[in-house]
C-alpha cells in the first residue's frame, strides 16, 4: 500500500519526508511528490537541476534492523526504474552506483539515505527523473544530461511514469525483503554501464584507475586493475565518458 502526497513546490522530497516522517504511517510506504524542488540534491550533496515537468519523488517507508543488504536500496530503485525504460523499448544502462544512462548520458538518479533508531531502519529513498526537459534546460546541468522527451521525441505523463514506477518498486521491495541483494544481482549487471571500459573512480581522497569489471553479489563494483588485481569497492564516483 502506498500514500501519495502531492506538493507544488518545495525545497527538496527528501527533506519533507525527514521533517514529517512522524506522520507517516510506518506500515505503509509513503510517496512524497513535488512539482519543483528548489534545493535538490543527489549524491555527495550535490545539485540536482529540479524544474516544473519533471519526476521528483521521495518513497518513506521503514525496515526491520535484521535487514540485510540495506546499501544496495539505491540500485534496487535504480534497476526498477530502467526496468520500466526497457518496459517503453528504451535502452538504459547503470551507471555504478546509483544513475541510470540513456544514450550515455543521466537521464535519472536516486539517493538512499538512512535512519537508524532503537528498533527499525528508516528509509528516505529519493529519485529524480529528467522527463520533459528541454535541450536548452539540459545544458545547465554540469554533466551529460538527457531527458525522456530527447531520447523518444514524445511528451511523457509523470503521474503515469511514476505509478509504473510504484508497482514495480512495491515488488521488488518485497523481494528484497524477503531475499536481499541477491535476486538483483545479475539483471543488476547485465544493465552495467562502462563495463570492460577503462574507467576513473573516485573513492574518498583517491583516484583509481582500470577497467569496469562486474558488481559482485554485494552491489559493490568490482575494478580490474592495471596490477591484475580485481578490486571491489562499496562507494565512489564513476568518471568516465562513453567511447
Amino acid at each position: 500500500m502506498i500514500e501519495n502526497i502531492h506538493l507544488k513546490k518545495i525545497d527538496s522530497t527528501n527533506l519533507f519526508a525527514k521533517q514529517h516522517k512522524k506522520e507517516f504511517d510506518p506500515q505503509k510506504i509513503t510517496c512524497i511528490t513535488a512539482e519543483e524542488q528548489t534545493q535538490g540534491y543527489g549524491q555527495f550533496q550535490r545539485k540536482w537541476f529540479s524544474p516544473k515537468g519533471n519526476l521528483f519523488s521521495t518513497f518513506f517507508f521503514t525496515l526491520s534492523k535484521d535487514i540485510k543488504d540495506i546499501t544496495t536500496l539505491a540500485q534496487i530503485m535504480g534497476y526498477t526504474i530502467a526496468s520500466v525504460f526497457i518496459e517503453d523499448n528504451l535502452s538504459p544502462t547503470i551507471k555504478w552506483p546509483n544513475d541510470i544512462l540513456l544514450s550515455c548520458k543521466k537521464v535519472a538518479g536516486t539517493l538512499c539515505e538512512t535512519n537508524f533508531t532503537t528498533s527499525i531502519i528508516e528509509v528516505f529513498l529519493g529519485i529524480g527523473i529528467n522527463v520533459n526537459m528541454q535541450e536548452n534546460e539540459l545544458e545547465k546541468i554540469d554533466q551529460p544530461a538527457t531527458s525522456l522527451f530527447l531520447e523518444t521525441n514524445g511528451i511523457y505523463n509523470p503521474e503515469d511514469l511514476l505509478k509504473k514506477i510504484q508497482i514495480k518498486f512495491s515488488e521488488n521491495l518485497q523481494i528484497f525483503k524477503e531475499k536481499g541483494f541477491e535476486p538483483f544481482h545479475y539483471p543488476i549487471n547485465n544493465l552495467l554501464a562502462y563495463k570492460s571500459k577503462k574507467i576513473t573512480l573516485e573513492n574518498g581522497q583517491r583516484k583509481w584507475e582500470g577497467i569496469c569489471h562486474s558488481i559482485n553479489n554485494r552491489g559493490e563494483l568490482n575494478l580490474y586493475l592495471d596490477s591484475k588485481e580485481l578490486k571491489s569497492f562499496s562507494a565512489g564516483k564513476i568518471i568516465s565518458s562513453c567511447d
